[in-house]
C-alpha cells in the first residue's frame, strides 16, 4: 500500500554490509540502505527523522555486517553529508585526502581537496555502484571531484576485502551508490537547491538537482522508473605567497654556508567548474523471482581556472643590497634582508608576470543491465553486463611578460610558518605603463583522451538448509575488455621577444596583440590584506590568455618567428609528433578473466567456559590480466661525434617507429572475514586478504628514447667521456628513457582486526589494528637493456619504471560515537562523533610520476630512503559536536591531518615538496520546517586555513607556498512534493 507524498525514505544499504565510522556523526544527514526486498516482503524503511536516527541505523548495519566496510549515507534525497565526494570521504577513519589535483603541482591548491588516500595509499579502487568506472586520463582511476555529490545515495568504503569485491586496490575499493526505484515503495519527486558563495573569490553560484521515482504493478509484471538530475556550479579564490627554494652559499658569510632563497612572489588563481549529472534506472519484476535492472550514468565536469602571477627571481648569484646585510638564524637560514640581483646591487628583476589559462573537460558515460533470478528457495543467480566511455580533454596556455627594466631591490622579513612580509618599492609610473612591458615568452599543454571497457560479471550462491556450520556458498566469473588511448604533449615552453634580439625590444604598444590586451592586475584583498602588495602591475588580459584557439596562439607565434631569440611554436595538433616526456599517443589494451568462490558460515564455538556466535566467509579469488600496449621508439641522430663507428652512426639513425609489448599474468588472491560476537553488545572481527593494483598505463607503455654521450677515444682505445654536449669520436654512453610493458602489478597481505563495543544504540567504541605488506613496487631507475636498431645492437643505460623491493604500512584506527541523553532538557540532544587514526610505513618506495624526467627519476629513485611514502600522513583525526532535538540539526566537524609528502620532485623546482599540517572547521545547521521542506546554512572553512608547503629534504624544510582559501557558505533548501 502506498503511502502519502508527503514524506520520503532512505534506502538500505546494499547487501547487508556497511559500517559508519566518524562519517556519520560528522555529517548532517546520513541514511542506511539494504537490498531491494524480494516481491511480497516487508519493505523496512527508514522515516527521515535526522541525526539520531541516522547513526541509529548504520551502527545497526555496522554490528551487523559480515565484513568490514565504511560508508556515508545520504538521508535526505540529493544531500550527501559534504559539499563533495572527496571533502565527505575525509570524515571516515584511514582516509585523507590532498588538496592539489596535481601531486607534483605545488603551486596550485584544490579548495574542495582532490586525491583520496586509504590508510596512506593512494592506490584506490573506484567503483559506481559495485561495477568499474574511470576517468579517461590513464584509464585507471576514478577522479571523484568529478562525480556530482548531488546524485549519491551513498559512499561504501571497503578497507579489506572479500572473494566477491572485483580486484584492483590496496589501498581499498570506492564504492559510489546511486537510487533504484524498487528502494521505496512509493513515488518519491525530490529536489534540493542551494546558493553557495566564497568570500574570497566574493561571487555565488547556484546548484539544484531533482529526483523522479515511482514504480507500477502492470500486466507484465511490476515496472519502477527512476530519473535523478544534477546541476552544480562552484566558484573559489586562492591566493599564495611563495618563497623560491633556498641555495647553500659559501660566498656572503666568509667561513660559513649560508642558505638563502633565489626569489619570491605573489599568485592568484580564480577557479569554476560546473558538474552535470544524470542517473536513469529502469527496473522491471515480471514475477516474484526475477528481476530487470537497466542503469544509465553520466557525469559531466567542465573547470576552468584563470591565475595571474608576479614573481622576482634574484638568481643563485643574489644578494644584500648596497649598504644593507641579511640576518640568518643559528643554522645559517635566511631570515631577512633586502634582496639584490647581485651582491651590493640595488635592483632586482621580475622573472614572472604571467597568466595562466587552464580549462579541463571529462565526461564518463556508464551503461549496464543487471539481472537477478531466485529459481528456488536455495538458489540466488545474478547476471551484469556494463559499457563504458569516458572522454576528456584539457588546454593550458600560459603568457608571459617582461619588464623593460629591473625594478629596486626589495625587502623580504621570514616569519617561520607564518606569512612572509615583502615589500617591493616599485615606481606605479612605470609599472602601470604597457609600454615598459613585452611578451618574452608563451607555453602551452594540450591533452585528448578517451577510455572504453566492456564488463559481463556472473554470480551464484547456494543457500543451505539446516546446515551444521555452512550458511551458503557463492561463486561466479568476470570478464573485461579496456582500451585507453592518451593522447597528450608536452609543456611546450618557448620565447617570445627577448631582450637581446637584434630587432630590439617589441613593447606592447608596438605588438599585435598589444597594450589593449593587457590590463593592470588590482590585486584586491590580496591574502584578505595581510600581504603588502603593489597594485599597479600590467598582466596579460583573461581574454588573451583564454584566447589560444582564437588568433592569439598565432600572433604570438608570429612575434615569435619575428625576433632572431624566439623559439615558441605551439601545438599543431598532431599529437603522435610528440616524443619523450610522456608525451606523444598512448595506446593500452588490458582484458581481465576472474572467477572467484566464498563459502558463508555460521555456528556458536566454545570461548572462555561458554558458546559464542561465530560467522564469518572464507574464499579466494583467481583473476587473469593480459595487458597489450604500443608506442614509439625514437633513435637520436647523433650529431657530435666525428669518426665514430659506422655501426654507431647506423644505430642513431634518427629512426622513429612503431613497437608495442605487453604481459599476461594471473594471481590468486584469498580472503578471510571472522567475527566473534563475545557478547550481544560486544564483538570481535579478524580480517585477511590478498590484493593487487595494476601499473599506471603511462607507465606501462611500451615507448623509447634513446641518445648518446660523446667520447674520445684514448691511447689505450678507450673511449672517455667528455661531458654532455662535446663532440667526440666514439660512444662514451647509450643512454634512453622508456616505459616498461613488463611490469608486474604490486601485491599485497593485508590482516585487520578490531574490537566494536556498542553500548546504545548510538553509542560505541571501537578500535581497529591493521598490516599491509605489500611487494613489487613500482619504482624508477636506469639498468642496463640491450636494443636493436637498423640492425644493430647496443647496450642501453635506459631509465624505465621497474618492480623492486617489498614494504609495510601498519597502524590504527580509533572511532567513538555518543548522544548524551543523560543530560537534561533540551541538552539531551547533544552528541559527539570522533576518531583517529595513525598509519606508519616501512621499506616503502616512490615511483617517478614521468620516467622521462631525469630529476624525478633520481629524486624517486630506491636510494632516496629518507623520503617517506608520497600522501602519507601518521596522525589524522576527525572530531564533530553533533546536536538534533525537534527540528533541528547541528553539526560543527574539525578534520585534521598531520604533514605529508606531496611529491619526491615537484614541477620547476625538482625538489621533494611537503604539504603541512592542516585542519579545516566545517559547520552545518539545517531546521525541518515540514514534511515538505528543510533549509539549512552550509559552511565550510570557518577558521579561514592556510594551506602551507614546504620543500627540502629532511632535516632542512624550509616553506614555500602560504595559500590562502575561500570561506566557503551555502545556503540550502530540500524537499518533496
Amino acid at each position: 500500500m502506498r503511502r502519502s507524498n508527503r514524506s520520503y525514505r532512505n534506502f538500505m544499504l546494499a547487501g547487508a554490509s556497511a559500517l559508519t565510522i566518524g562519517a556519520i556523526g560528522a555529517t548532517s544527514f546520513a541514511y542506511a540502505q539494504t537490498a531491494s526486498p524480494a516481491a511480497g516482503d516487508d519493505l523496512q524503511e527508514i522515516v527521515v527523522t535526522g541525526l539520531r536516527k541516522s547513526i541509529e541505523s548504520s551502527q545497526a548495519i555496522k554490528q551487523n555486517s559480515e565484513q568490514m566496510v565504511d560508508s556515508i549515507t545520504a538521508t535526505d534525497i540529493g544531500a550527501l553529508p559534504d559539499r563533495s565526494v572527496t571533502e565527505a570521504l575525509q570524515r571516515i577513519s584511514g582516509i585523507t585526502i590532498q588538496r592539489t589535483p596535481d601531486p607534483r603541482d605545488a603551486d596550485r591548491i584544490s579548495v574542495e581537496g582532490d586525491g583520496v588516500q586509504v590508510r596512506g595509499l593512494s592506490w584506490v579502487r573506484g567503483e559506481f555502484n559495485g561495477r568499474d568506472s574511470f576517468s579517461a586520463k590513464s584509464g585507471r582511476t576514478l577522479s571523484f571531484a568529478d562525480i556530482p555529490s548531488e546524485l549519491m545515495a551513498g559512499v561504501d568504503v571497503y578497507k579489506n576485502p572479500s572473494a566477491d569485491l572485483v580486484e584492483g586496490g590496496i589501498g581499498g575499493t570506492i564504492n559510489l551508490r546511486t537510487r533504484l526505484p524498487f528502494d521505496s515503495e512509493e513515488r518519491i519527486l525530490a529536489y534540493s537547491a542551494d546558493y553557495s558563495y566564497g568570500d574570497l573569490v566574493g561571487k555565488g553560484k547556484p546548484s539544484g538537482s531533482a529526483l523522479y521515482s515511482d514504480r507500477w504493478n502492470t500486466g507484465i509484471g511490476e515496472v519502477g522508473v527512476l530519473i535523478d538530475v544534477a546541476d552544480g556550479k562552484f566558484a573559489s579564490r586562492t591566493d599564495t605567497v611563495s618563497v623560491d627554494p633556498f641555495q647553500a652559499r659559501t660566498d656572503l658569510v666568509p667561513g660559513q654556508t649560508v642558505y638563502v632563497p633565489t626569489g619570491f612572489g605573489y599568485r592568484s588563481l580564480e577557479f569554476t567548474r560546473e558538474r552535470k549529472g544524470i542517473v536513469g534506472a529502469l527496473q522491471w519484476r515480471p514475477s516474484s523471482d526475477l528481476e530487470f535492472t537497466a542503469q544509465y550514468i553520466r557525469s559531466e565536469a567542465t573547470e576552468e581556472s584563470l591565475e595571474n602571477a608576479i614573481g622576482l627571481d634574484s638568481g643563485t648569484g643574489n644578494g644584500p643590497a648596497a649598504g644593507t646585510s641579511f640576518k640568518y638564524d643559528a643554522q645559517g637560514n635566511y631570515i631577512s634582508g633586502t634582496i639584490a640581483d647581485t651582491v651590493g646591487g640595488t635592483t632586482n628583476n621580475p622573472d614572472v608576470i604571467d597568466s595562466r589559462y587552464d580549462i579541463k573537460e571529462s565526461v564518463t558515460s556508464d551503461y549496464s543491465l543487471h539481472m537477478k533470478w531466485t529459481p528456488t528457495k536455495n538458489w540466488n543467480i545474478s547476471g551484469d553486463a556494463q559499457y563504458i566511455d569516458a572522454t576528456s580533454k584539457q588546454l593550458d596556455f600560459t603568457v608571459f611578460e617582461a619588464l623593460t627594466n629591473p625594478l629596486p631591490a626589495a625587502t623580504l622579513t621570514l616569519n617561520g610558518s607564518g606569512l612572509p612580509t615583502i615589500n617591493i618599492p616599485a615606481n606605479s609610473s612605470f609599472i602601470s605603463n604597457p609600454a615598459n612591458y613585452y611578451y618574452n615568452a608563451a607555453m602551452d599543454y594540450h591533452n585528448n583522451n578517451e577510455a572504453h571497457e566492456w564488463a559481463e560479471r556472473l554470480d551464484a550462491e547456494y543457500s543451505f538448509d539446516d546446515a551444521d556450520w555452512l550458511k551458503s556458498f557463492r561463486f561466479g566469473v568476470r570478464h573485461t575488455d579496456r582500451k585507453s588511448i592518451t593522447r597528450e604533449t608536452n609543456y611546450n615552453w618557448g620565447g617570445v621577444v627577448q631582450s637581446w634580439g637584434a630587432n630590439g625590444i617589441q613593447t606592447l604598444n608596438q605588438t599585435t596583440p598589444g597594450a589593449s590586451s593587457a590590463s593592470v592586475w588590482p590585486l584586491q584583498n590580496f591574502y584578505r590584506g595581510g600581504v603588502t602588495v603593489p597594485t599597479q602591475f600590467v598582466i596579460p588580459s583573461a581574454s588573451l590568455s583564454k584566447g589560444f584557439y582564437n588568433g592569439v596562439a598565432a600572433q604570438l607565434k608570429a612575434l615569435s618567428a619575428a625576433d632572431s631569440f624566439g623559439n615558441w611554436v605551439p601545438f599543431n595538433g598532431d599529437y603522435s609528433s610528440y616524443n619523450g616526456g610522456g608525451a606523444g599517443v598512448n595506446t593500452q589494451t588490458e582484458e581481465t578473466t576472474a572467477g572467484y568462490a566464498l563459502v558463508r558460515f555460521e555456528h556458536d564455538v566454545p570461548f572462555f567456559g561458554g558458546n559464542k556466535p561465530f560467522d564469518g566467509n572464507v574464499g579466494f579469488r583467481v583473476v587473469n590480466t593480459d595487458a597489450q600496449g604500443s608506442g614509439n621508439a625514437n633513435f637520436v641522430t647523433v650529431t657530435n661525434l666525428n669518426g665514430a663507428p659506422s655501426s654507431d652512426l647506423a644505430f642513431a639513425n634518427g629512426a622513429r617507429t612503431v613497437i608495442s609489448g605487453g604481459r599476461n599474468y594471473t594471481d590468486l588472491l584469498p580472503s578471510v572475514n571472522l567475527r566473534l560476537k563475545l557478547r550481544d553488545d560486544l564483538q570481535w572481527r579478524f580480517a585477511f586478504a590478498q590484493s593487487i593494483v595494476r601499473p599506471d598505463f603511462s607507465q606501462l607503455q611500451p615507448s623509447l628514447n634513446i641518445g648518446a654521450t660523446a667520447g674520445l677515444l684514448d691511447s689505450s682505445g678507450h673511449c672517455q667521456s667528455l661531458g654532455t654536449g662535446a663532440t667526440g669520436n666514439c660512444v662514451y654512453q647509450w643512454t634512453g628513457y622508456a616505459g616498461n610493458p613488463n611490469l608486474k602489478p604490486m601485491r599485497s597481505n593485508q590482516f585487520d582486526t578490531s574490537i566494536e563495543w556498542y553500548f546504545a544504540p548510538t553509542g560505541s567504541i571501537t578500535a581497529a589494528v591493521f598490516n599491509k605488506d605489500v611487494f613489487d613496487f613500482i619504482t624508477t631507475s636506469p639498468q642496463n637493456v640491450a636494443f636493436t636498431n637498423n640492425g644493430v645492437t647496443r647496450n642501453v643505460l635506459v631509465v624505465q619504471p621497474y618492480n623492486a623491493g617489498q614494504g609495510s604500512v601498519k597502524g590504527f584506527e580509533f572511532g567513538y560515537t555518543q548522544f548524551y541523553d543523560f543530560l537534561p532538557g533540551i541538552l539531551s540532544g547533544l552528541g559527539f562523533q570522533g576518531n583517529v587514526t595513525f598509519v606508519q610505513s616501512e621499506g616503502g618506495r616512490n615511483a617517478a610520476a614521468n620516467p622521462y624526467d631525469a630529476t624525478q627519476v633520481t629524486n624517486a629513485a630506491p636510494t632516496s630512503t629518507s623520503l617517506p611514502l608520497e600522501g602519507m600522513s601518521k596522525w589524522s583525526y576527525n572530531l564533530a559536536g553533533i546536536y538534533q532535538k525537534g527540528p533541528f540539526e547541528f553539526r560543527l566537524a574539525y578534520n585534521w591531518r598531520q604533514r605529508y609528502l606531496l611529491t619526491t620532485s615537484a614541477a620547476n623546482i625538482n625538489i621533494p615538496a611537503w604539504s603541512d599540517d592542516y585542519g579545516q572547521l566545517d559547520a552545518s545547521f539545517f531546521y525541518t520546517v515540514n514534511s515538505y521542506l528543510k533549509v539549512g546554512v552550509e559552511a565550510a572553512n570557518l577558521t579561514d586555513a592556510q594551506t602551507r608547503i614546504l620543500v627540502g629534504y629532511p632535516g632542512h624544510l624550509t616553506y614555500h607556498n602560504w595559500v590562502d582559501a575561500d570561506r566557503r557558505y551555502a545556503f540550502v533548501i530540500r524537499g518533496s512534493l
